[in-house]
C-alpha cells in the first residue's frame, strides 16, 4: 500500500510558534496560537478513500524540530518511508519549508507543496527550489487525488490542471488552474483524529479544539487578503446537514470546542440562522468562535449565534480611518463597525477586534484613529498587525507598481514582526512603532484587563494569557528587525 504523509513542517527556530494554512497568509504568532491543520487533514480523508495509507505530522503542535534544534524530524521521515509527502509552506517561512523537500528526495518521497505562496508563485517555487517536484495551486482535493493516479501509472503530467513541475529537461512549468470544487458537500469529513486535537488553543476557547469548514471563500475585495488566491472570490457554502454531521462525528470524537474556519462564516444569514437553531434544537454542546465581517450580521443573527453556543466572533476592523478603509476597498463604514460590535457585545458574545496599521494612507493621524476606535469598541481582544504585501495581493501589486516595497526576502513578509511598505510620508519603522504603539495604548488600561479576565473559565485560560501578555511585553520592550532593501 502507497503510503503518503502531510506535513506542517517544523518551526525555523525554537521557541517560535508558526501558522500555517492552505488560504491564508501564514505568520509567526506572538498569540501562541495553535493552529488546527484541518486542510492537511481534508487532504487526508480523500486519499484515504483511494487506498492510501496516510498520516499527518504537524510539527508546530508535536514539538518535532529539524536536527540541528536538538529535533528529530529527519530521522522520523527516514523511519517512516513514504512514498508522497505534502506539506504546508507560507511567504515568511518558505525556506525553512522547503527544506521538506529536501528531505523527501532523500527518502526517495515525492514532494508536494501547499499554501497561498506558492499558489501565487507556482513556477517560481518550482525554478528556485530545486528538490521540490510539484506545486498544487489553491484548492488541493481534486488536484492531489488525479496528481498521484498519473504519477502511478506514468502518464502525462502536462495534462494535470493546477499543478507546476519540472519537465525532464529542467524546465519549470505551471499548467492550466483547475476550476474550483463545486460541491463541498462532495468533500469527506476530514480525518480530524489525525491531528493532536489535545496541543490545540485558543484564547477563550480552550484546548482540544479544531477547524470546522463551512464555507470557502469570499466575495468581497480587500486588496490586502490572500483569500481569493486560492477561491477567486467565490463563495461556496457547505448545507447544514454536512456540516451537521460533521459536528456529529467529532462530538463522538470528544471535540467541543471549534472555530468555524471560514473566511467570512456569515455571508448567508438565512443558512446561518438555519444551522444556528438545528444546533440547539439537537443540543450539541458546542462551543465556538467564527470569522465575521461587521455588514454581514445583526442583532437577530447574533442573538441566534449566542444561543447556538457562539463565544466570541472575530471580526475584520482594519483601521479607524474611513479614508483607510475605503484605499483599502474594506467596503465598510465606522458607523457599521459601531453597530455590529455593540450588537455582539449585547448579544452577550465576545469580540476580538483585528487591525491593520499600515494600509494605503495610513499615517500618524489616521493611527490615532485607529487606537480610539479600538479603546472605544466594547472588544475583549485587539490584535494589530501590520500591513503586509503578499504576493499575489492586489495591495502587492500596488506597492510594487508605487516603489514603496523595501525587502524583496519573502522573510520577511510577516504581518506580525515586519514592516516592508515605505510610504513617501510614513516610513516602515514609523508602522512598527505604531503596531506596538497601539498595543500599549489599548491593553495597558484597566477596562482592558478587566475585560480579559471577565472571559477567564479555566486555569488554561490564565495560563495561555499569561504566556501571551509575556510575549508581547518582551517583543514591545525588545524587538527589532530592519527589512533587506529590495533589490
Amino acid at each position: 500500500m502507497k503510503k503518503i504523509i502531510f506535513i506542517n513542517p517544523p518551526t525555523p527556530e525554537l521557541g517560535v510558534m508558526v501558522i500555517r494554512d492552505l488560504d491564508r497568509s501564514g505568520r509567526k504568532t506572538r498569540e501562541k496560537t495553535i493552529w488546527p491543520q484541518t486542510n492537511l487533514a481534508y487532504l487526508a480523508a480523500v486519499m484515504k478513500d483511494k487506498g492510501f495509507s496516510v498520516d499527518l505530522m504537524d510539527c508546530i503542535a508535536d514539538e518535532i524540530h529539524w536536527s540541528e534544534l536538538g529535533g528529530n524530524f529527519e530521522e522520523i521521515i527516514d523511519k517512516k518511508k513514504p512514498d508522497y509527502i505534502l506539506f504546508n509552506a507560507i511567504s515568511s517561512t518558505i525556506s525553512n519549508d522547503m527544506r521538506v523537500a529536501s528531505i523527501a528526495k532523500k527518502v526517495g518521497a515525492k514532494s508536494i507543496a501547499v499554501g497561498s505562496h506558492v499558489t501565487a508563485l507556482p513556477k517560481e517555487s518550482i525554478e528556485k527550489f530545486k528538490d521540490l517536484d510539484f506545486v498544487i495551486e489553491g484548492e488541493a482535493e481534486e488536484t492531489l487525488s488525479e496528481l498521484v493516479d498519473v504519477v502511478e501509472k506514468g502518464g502525462d503530467l502536462s495534462l494535470v490542471k493546477g499543478i507546476a513541475y519540472r519537465k525532464e529537461s529542467g524546465e519549470a512549468i505551471a499548467n492550466e488552474k483547475r476550476p474550483l470544487i463545486k460541491d463541498l458537500d462532495s468533500l469527506p469529513i476530514p480525518l480530524h483524529e489525525l491531528m493532536p486535537i489535545e496541543k490545540y488553543n485558543l484564547p477563550f476557547i480552550g484546548s482540544k479544539f479544531t477547524f470546522v469548514t463551512a464555507s470557502r471563500g469570499c466575495p468581497f475585495r480587500c486588496m490586502f487578503c490572500r483569500s481569493p488566491i486560492a477561491w477567486n472570490r467565490i463563495f461556496r457554502q457547505r448545507s447544514n446537514d454536512s456540516i451537521l454531521a460533521e459536528l456529529r462525528y467529532l462530538k463522538k470524537l470528544g471535540i467541543k470546542n471549534i472555530l468555524f474556519h471560514s473566511d467570512t462564516f456569515t455571508v448567508n444569514k438565512k443558512e446561518i440562522i438555519e444551522l444556528c437553531k438545528r444546533m440547539v434544537n439537537e443540543n450539541l454542546g458546542i462551543r465556538w468562535m467564527c470569522n465575521s465581517r461587521v455588514d454581514t450580521v445583526d442583532f437577530e443573527t447574533l442573538e441566534w449565534m449566542k444561543r447556538a453556543g457562539c463565544e466570541m466572533v472575530m471580526f475584520g476592523l482594519e483601521s479607524g480611518s474611513q479614508k483607510v478603509l475605503d484605499n483599502a476597498r474594506k467596503d465598510i463604514t465606522i458607523e457599521k463597525i459601531r453597530e455590529s460590535v455593540n450588537n455582539a457585545a449585547r448579544a452577550g458574545i465576545k469580540v476580538w477586534g483585528y487591525f491593520i496599521i499600515g494600509l494605503p494612507g495610513e499615517n500618524k493621524g489616521t493611527v490615532d484613529e485607529t487606537i480610539k476606535l479600538a479603546k472605544e469598541l466594547p472588544l475583549t481582544l485587539a490584535n494589530f498587525a501590520v500591513a503586509s504585501p503578499y504576493p499575489g495581493t492586489d495591495f502587492f501589486k500596488l506597492v510594487t507598481e508605487e516603489g514603496w516595497l523595501t525587502s524583496s526576502n519573502w522573510e520577511d513578509f510577516d504581518q506580525n514582526y515586519s514592516a516592508i511598505v515605505d510610504y513617501p510620508d510614513f516610513s516602515s519603522e514609523e508602522i512598527v512603532n505604531s503596531m506596538k504603539r497601539a498595543y500599549k495604548e489599548f491593553y495597558l488600561r484597566p477596562k482592558a484587563v478587566w475585560n480579559m479576565l471577565k472571559g477567564i473559565r479555566s486555569f488554561h485560560d490564565v495560563k495561555v494569557l499569561t504566556d501571551v501578555a509575556w510575549t508581547h511585553l518582551k517583543w514591545i520592550l525588545f524587538y527589532k528587525k530592519s527589512a533587506k532593501p529590495a533589490k
